[in-house]
């Protein structure tokens, strides 16, 4: 799954660890220490097969 930190960031590699309707619950792949983020299913992105 890809996330923005930010409306002026990159796209970042996430993991899920919740979903709760329409929000998820994410943790940053490279940066598993830090603070769970939640994002709506229209603000992520799938990475393409194989890239996981």
């Amino acid at each position: 799954m890809l996330a923005h930190a930010g409306p002026d960031e990159g796209w970042w590699e996430a993991e899920v660890i919740g979903i709760n309707g329409t929000v998820h619950s994410l943790r940053w792949r490279d940066y598993p220490t830090q603070p769970t983020i939640l994002r709506r299913a229209n603000e992520l992105a799938l990475l393409p097969p194989g890239k996981a």
